[in-house]
């Protein structure tokens, strides 16, 4: 029997939500989807801020909702860390104060857990400072840090890297798979960002209009090409799973397989053997019937053409391409389609200008 297992309707006004889906013991599982999907709505579903219409909330054995049995506890007793977009900090409390605060309702104070978890989050030196100087990175932070010492079953992130920059976001979540890690704590990660949740979760759950469209482990999700809701906009983007063959310390560089096709990257800091994905933008891959010459393009790929998709409309072409098992998507005007006399199952050269490791 699943120890924890979320199932619910719910209808607030012409919007429904029909979800069901297990969280696995200390793993991160993110949940992603367009905005107005229900990504948010289904953590403040779990966290007892909003009453379903029917369903089971149920968290490590203990259910915290059952329409049936009529069980509906408290949002402030049923031991969820929930973190929001913003810190929410109290800004009349030092740093080390705001932290106790989510010790005050346990009977006994645990220095041990307290160091460790400040450890974790890098935030020794901060202790005594006030919190409206704090940067955004260290207030969400502080605002983890709170969360953990509340002693949670499980730790719900909504959007906590909205509005912070790269390099914090980087640390962020560097942060939350160290304390999935090391305190074993169950993890539900909720973000908009493909980049964010490949690089974080084992296992990703898209949200549509309040239902699951597709869920699985990374590595499913990606190969399955239930992808297209990330393919929505201007920056649209394919996903690969490569495997590090080698390193190039000289040139500075790592070559990756890919189902048999060698992609060059620049040096990735890992061992040989280890798994990668790549991003790779659809605009920054351009067609060639004939192998270029004379070109600063490294990554010159044979592949076949999988399925052709116009649109006459905005003169541009998109083509499916297999490597391997896996496909691509580069984006063409329509008179290079034309000029080029493309067709389906045609060998093609792909010139790659540019990857992205996003995950692994």
């Amino acid at each position: 029997m699943d120890k924890s297992h979320i199932k619910f309707q719910l209808t607030q006004g012409n919007f429904k939500s029909n979800i069901d889906f297990n969280l696995s013991d200390a793993r991160i599982i993110a949940i992603t989807g367009l905005s107005g999907s229900g990504k948010s709505t289904i953590a403040k579903v779990i966290c007892g801020l909003i009453k379903p219409n029917n369903g089971l909330i149920k968290i490590n054995n203990k259910i915290l909702y059952s329409s049936e049995k009529k069980i509906n506890v408290a949002p402030h007793l049923r031991k969820i860390g929930m973190i929001f977009q913003e810190p929410r900090l109290f800004s009349h409390m030092t740093v080390k104060n705001n932290l106790l605060y989510g010790q005050r309702r346990n009977s006994k104070f645990d220095i041990e857990k307290f160091e460790k978890i400040i450890e974790i989050l890098g935030i020794k030196n901060i202790l005594n400072r006030s919190t409206y100087n704090l940067s955004g990175g260290e207030a969400q932070r502080v605002s983890i840090g709170r969360a953990l010492l509340s002693e949670p079953k499980i730790l719900i992130l909504d959007e906590p890297l909205t509005g912070l920059d790269t390099p914090r976001q980087s640390k962020i979540m560097s942060i939350i798979k160290d304390i999935n890690k090391n305190l074993k704590i169950p993890i539900l990660f909720i973000s908009h960002s493909i980049d964010e949740i490949i690089f974080i979760a084992e296992k990703i759950i898209i949200v549509e209009e309040g239902k699951i469209a597709v869920q699985g482990l990374v590595d499913e999700i990606i190969s399955n090409k239930k992808l297209s809701y990330f393919n929505k906009g201007d920056n649209k983007s394919s996903l690969l799973t490569a495997k590090i063959k080698s390193h190039d310390e000289e040139n500075l560089s790592s070559t990756l397989d890919v189902d048999g096709l060698l992609i060059t990257t620049k040096k990735i800091a890992d061992e040989i053997g280890s798994n990668h994905i790549l991003k790779l933008f659809n605009k920054d891959i351009s067609i060639a019937t004939e192998i270029p010459k004379s070109i600063s393009i490294n990554n010159i790929l044979n592949v076949k053409i999988k399925n052709i998709k116009t649109y006459k409309s905005k003169g541009s072409v998109d083509l499916i391409l297999s490597l391997g098992k896996q496909s691509i998507i580069s984006e063409i005007t329509y008179r290079s389609y034309l000029k080029l006399k493309l067709k389906k199952d045609l060998k093609v050269y792909a010139l790659v200008k540019a990857i992205s490791i996003v995950g692994k």
